[in-house]
């Protein structure tokens, strides 16, 4: 590779990382800011308000993917994943209620390893020898910070676990969403999707607002939807490098839990965290060196 080209695929590794460190910041946002002020409402009703005000943020910037919505030959597809990540996004803030943030972290951080088994069953690629050994490694990172047999797994750790897979879901979805629609509207209409969905749930249990709520709810839809632009433009860089940016949100996670919320991390839940991440992080290594190839 010639000096200028050498230089310009340094600076994009440089670009990757920093915006996936920004994102990794504003999710970890996120989860301290369902701790702080979210913790007397239910979950459905802070799912309804979060992505309510994010599509009513969104709106005047994307005004015109909000009538593509409607009219996409593709929305149904984009009906299935709002269904599908709104679920996730419920069964998350549930967890996030009722375990340590560093485990909810660790155990998240398998959603790529799902993607990639769903990338096999669901659009025919291959599973290679090196891509199979990745994710059993995977797995056994998850087993550390679970310890079955040895721990009690209470609902929020069932909640994460289910978690997972449903956002590595709604990412296959998105991909091929991407091949019909532009990043605008595929953006909007998650957002108005998984507020509609989650109207009549939120309705069946809804309380009083408190101002320490509204606090939490404008504080996670702000600081989420600056983590979805974040990660998208992280991903115009080597995706091994925002893979690999993603160790940061760990950092974050356990420095607010201590901070905070007095949450001292299990050696086990770091060192199962490292198992997955490393796994991870090989996976989209090997993603991007294929790409390469490939070109």
């Amino acid at each position: 590779m010639n000096p200028a080209g050498a230089a310009a695929g340094a600076r994009a590794v440089r670009v990757a990382l920093g915006w996936m460190v920004i994102s990794c910041l504003m999710f970890a946002l996120v989860m301290v800011s369902i701790r702080l002020f979210l913790v007397d409402l239910p979950s459905e009703q802070s799912v309804f308000l979060r992505y309510t005000i994010g599509a009513l943020m969104l709106l005047p910037l994307m005004w015109r993917a909000a009538g593509r919505v409607v009219t996409s030959p593709v929305r149904g597809l984009m009906a299935v994943r709002a269904l599908l990540h709104g679920l996730g996004v419920y069964s998350w803030f549930f967890g996030v209620l009722r375990i340590p943030l560093a485990e909810v972290n660790a155990m998240l951080n398998l959603g790529p390893v799902y993607a990639t088994l769903g990338a096999v069953l669901l659009m025919g690629e291959k599973l290679r020898i090196r891509r199979i050994a990745a994710i059993l490694i995977s797995f056994i990172g998850a087993l550390i910070i679970i310890k079955p047999g040895f721990a009690e797994i209470n609902l929020g750790t069932i909640a994460i676990l289910i978690t997972a897979p449903m956002f590595a879901g709604s990412d296959l979805i998105a991909k091929k969403l991407k091949a019909f629609e532009n990043d605008r509207t595929i953006i909007f209409s998650l957002s108005a999707g998984i507020a509609a969905f989650m109207m009549v749930p939120a309705i069946g249990v809804w309380q009083p607002i408190s101002a320490t709520n509204w606090i939490g709810i404008m504080a996670i839809s702000v600081a989420a939807t600056l983590g979805h632009i974040a990660l998208m433009r992280s991903f115009n860089g080597p995706m091994w490098a925002a893979q690999t940016g993603k160790y940061m949100q760990l950092l974050f996670v356990v420095l607010f839990g201590i901070v905070l919320f007095d949450e001292i991390p299990a050696i086990s839940t770091l060192i199962g965290a490292f198992v997955v991440l490393a796994a991870v992080t090989y996976i989209a290594f090997r993603e991007g060196r294929n790409r390469v190839a490939g070109a």
